[in-house]
């Protein structure tokens, strides 16, 4: 796994995005939380859909005529029909995943076929290569990185049955893992990585940056921003505040060409400031 850190808003996520796009592969994704838990990236069991079925399946279909006997209980699908796929899983075998690991003539019976959950593109002889985006595993339980270790290194995910299901052989797939730096990684998780640090861009950087999002802008505001955005950089680091990043540039970018307003140090100027480079704390 491809572990890229750097600070909030520098285009880390973005990066996976366009890997995906220059490769021509399928791109899937999913943010950490505090609550994430490592079922929910490799299969669940929905229970609650089970337990359901089960009740319906128990009770007799109504009488369709008095004098005739009750129709059978419907029957209960397989245990398989209740697994949910999560990430890792559709980034192994997205036809398994769709399926919920049943045989296709089974999972036809039952109407199961799952849409992937994430951006897909052709590829030459049928091939499913994937990029993986696990966004701000910082924010993640710190047991969490941990438990990924087995589905990155073994490339396969454990089925509640038993089974193990495994990426086919020669199935590329780049993952690439997002942070931000603000909770430190465990050391064998970090061990497992290759590791990219995305530096804070100056204010040439920060130009090029803009320019290719908005080919049209004027050269010139565009570099009065990004001057703009080193000199807040500066303050915010002796202050121990959070620096605006390279999203919020890009926001200050489109709202001053949008309005065609320029940085002259005017009132409506110092108002996108505000708003959308320094943020205040409300």
């Amino acid at each position: 796994p491809l572990l890229v850190a750097g600070p909030p808003g520098c285009g880390k996520s973005r990066l996976a995005e366009a890997m995906a796009a220059l490769l021509g592969w399928n791109f899937l994704a999913t943010t950490m939380t505090s609550h994430t838990r490592l079922e929910e990236l490799t299969v669940e069991v929905d229970h609650l859909r089970r337990l359901h079925d089960a009740h319906c399946a128990a009770i007799p279909a109504p009488l369709a005529d008095p004098d005739k006997p009750p129709l059978p209980a419907a029957a209960l699908k397989p245990d398989a029909a209740y697994y949910t796929p999560g990430i890792f899983w559709w980034a192994f075998d997205r036809r398994s995943a769709s399926r919920r690991s049943l045989m296709p003539d089974v999972a036809a019976a039952y109407l199961i076929g799952l849409d992937f959950p994430g951006r897909e593109r052709a590829q030459p002889n049928g091939e499913e290569n994937a990029v993986l985006l696990i966004d701000e595993i910082d924010k993640a339980e710190p047991d969490l990185p941990n438990d990924l270790l087995e589905p990155l290194d073994r490339r396969n995910v454990r089925l509640p049955d038993g089974r193990t299901l495994s990426a086919a052989a020669g199935h590329e797939l780049l993952t690439v893992i997002t942070t931000n730096r603000e909770r430190e990684l465990p050391k064998a998780f970090l061990r497992r990585c290759v590791t990219l640090v995305l530096p804070e861009p100056n204010a040439d950087g920060l130009t090029a940056i803009a320019q290719a999002h908005q080919p049209r802008a004027e050269p010139a505001r565009i570099r009065a921003i990004a001057e703009r955005i080193i000199e807040f950089r500066d303050k915010a680091d002796e202050h121990g505040l959070r620096p605006p990043g390279t999203s919020e540039f890009l926001d200050a970018v489109r709202t001053c060409e949008k309005l065609q307003i320029s940085v002259d140090g005017g009132d409506l100027w110092r108002q996108i400031e505000g708003a959308v480079l320094l943020k205040p704390t409300i």
